[in-house]
């Protein structure tokens, strides 16, 4: 099968899993608003295994992983993608896309990166991927979390599966595995107490656990559905009485807004 035929196949055959995986997302339209809500764009691809579109199955393989994980609420891939196609908006996306299209599917939250390896030995039925996915806020583009996944997979001896199946397979274990670090962190919600002098933002979280220091925070703003994410905050300082964070996106924070943990 020559390299277009594989294409065409493999698009055929990702737009079905995509119908698919479509009712398993939460779309804004038809839920309202969720908060967090996360959107996956394609990957940057190394270029190392060519014409087959490996930032976008890294992203599939991504949002997959997320799905298994459901730390946040996930746009529709199938949305995304034909939003960025109407916007000409492709890897690396610049920080103005983000935002634009994260507004546009009401995600505060983006997941991108770059496929740093794909290393493919077709005699010996061999794929090496290494993928580093990135989780910024949509509102000034600040990172919050960035994790590698390495994946690998090998065809069996009695086994005929095409050269692109065993990349697929390489890709989902990467995702796992990038997926599974950036997820490692305790969930939990906390209000805005203060604004301190020196820029500091007191909260009012849980007694038990408390957050963790190091853990990123989305605050929002307003209830339902009316709800908007206005900055993120990384906690500095967490004792039982006492928990400090510093301002990576947004200002003026106020009393009674709330805040929810995505990373650490």
């Amino acid at each position: 099968m020559d390299i277009r035929k594989s294409a065409a196949l493999w698009m055929l055959l990702t737009a079905i899993i995509m119908l698919g995986l479509a009712s398993a997302s939460t779309d804004a339209d038809e839920t309202g608003e969720s908060w967090p809500r996360a959107a996956v764009f394609n990957l940057l691809d190394d270029g190392n295994y060519p014409d087959r579109l490996i930032g976008r199955r890294a992203a599939d393989a991504v949002f997959v992983a997320l799905i298994e994980e459901a730390p946040w609420e996930l746009v529709s891939r199938t949305r995304l993608q034909r939003l960025c196609e109407a916007e000409a908006a492709r890897a690396p996306f610049a920080i103005a896309y983000l935002q634009m299209l994260g507004h546009r599917v009401r995600a505060p939250l983006a997941l991108t990166g770059v496929v740093e390896v794909c290393e493919v030995n077709k005699g010996r039925g061999t794929a090496q991927v290494t993928l580093l996915v990135e989780l910024l806020e949509t509102l000034e583009g600040a990172t919050l979390a960035s994790k590698r996944g390495v994946g690998s997979a090998r065809r069996s001896d009695d086994e005929v599966a095409p050269i692109d199946q065993i990349v697929d397979r390489a890709l989902s274990d990467a995702a796992r595995d990038a997926v599974r670090k950036l997820t490692t962190f305790h969930q939990g919600t906390a209000m805005v107490a203060a604004t301190l002098p020196d820029g500091r933002v007191m909260l009012d979280g849980p007694d038990e656990p408390a957050l963790e220091v190091g853990s990123k925070l989305l605050v929002y703003r307003g209830a339902d559905p009316r709800r908007e994410m206005i900055g993120a905050l990384e906690v500095k300082e967490s004792r039982l009485t006492v928990i400090h964070a510093q301002p990576l996106a947004g200002e003026e924070f106020r009393q009674g807004d709330r805040a929810v943990v995505v990373a650490r």
